[in-house]
């Protein structure tokens, strides 16, 4: 009997888009070749909170903020409730008996001994701290990780942002192999979006975790394969960080960031992504 692939998931601690990207793989994954054998959370304690909610008010604006912020509560209270099974990372972990766990340090001793005993063939990341070494060369077979980039164009923070800023004529997810240089990988599947700039920050981040579902379903395929769909180059656009408070202010000049039409998409996030 041909043995699975074993996967762990190392997702961020996110409500909204984070769900619905695992429960929508869990929905299209293949149960004869892969086995999810476990999921981390990563709980990250920032050093100043009053700056972390500012920073989000700048960028959201004041409707896009208490939209976002009034969804997230919404969906912590049915997390709470239990109405919503697919409400948050946890809930979809016990519905599914899936081993789930919460820690501030991806590469905390504890959790790298957690995942060695687990034995993952494939770890796959969507979150925001950095693999060091010791991590990177557990899995038997790679870390893989899902960022929402034409790579090698766009790594770091808020990459949609960046590529709108600049008018790039299209953005897209990128599922790529993790090495110790950040969004630096050899890329495993690309799904290219062409931008519509009528379209918001907000809207284009949805359409980049609905394609990521299919984009890591895909991944595996070609990581089976040992198939690299693009290898890293150096280019001027490689890395961007947190947009400062001009770059916010020259993007809304041009762009939307959340409008009222994205009071529409609201729904979705109570809805199956597949």
């Amino acid at each position: 009997m041909k043995q699975k692939k074993q996967l762990y998931f190392i997702l961020t601690n996110e409500n909204l888009f984070h769900p619905k990207y695992l429960a929508g793989i869990l929905k299209r994954l293949d149960e004869k070749e892969y086995k999810i054998v476990g999921i981390t959370q990563i709980i990250e304690k920032r050093k100043s909170p009053s700056n972390y909610f500012m920073n989000q008010l700048s960028l959201w604006g004041i409707l896009g903020f208490l939209s976002i912020g009034c969804l997230s509560i919404i969906k912590k209270i049915l997390e709470i409730t239990s109405i919503d099974k697919t409400s948050s990372i946890k809930l979809i972990a016990d519905e599914n008996k899936i081993k789930y766990l919460k820690v501030n340090n991806v590469n905390d001793k504890l959790h790298l001994n957690h995942l060695k005993k687990k034995k993952p063939d494939i770890i796959i990341s969507s979150c925001g701290q950095i693999f060091k070494k010791e991590l990177l060369s557990l899995p038997k077979v790679a870390c893989i990780n899902r960022h929402s980039a034409l790579l090698p164009k766009y790594g770091g923070v808020l990459p949609i942002f960046w590529a709108m800023y600049n008018n790039e004529k299209s953005f897209g997810v990128s599922i790529h192999y993790m090495v110790e240089k950040v969004d630096q990988g050899n890329v495993i599947f690309q799904k290219k979006i062409s931008f519509d700039h009528q379209k918001s920050l907000f809207t284009n981040y949805v359409i980049a975790f609905q394609e990521s579902i299919q984009a890591t379903i895909k991944s595996l395929d070609n990581l089976n394969k040992n198939k690299i769909i693009k290898k890293f180059s150096p280019n001027n656009k490689q890395y961007f960080s947190y947009p400062k408070s001009a770059d916010i202010y020259k993007f809304k000049k041009k762009h939307k960031v959340f409008s009222l039409d994205d009071l529409k998409l609201l729904p979705l996030f109570f809805k199956d992504w597949t």
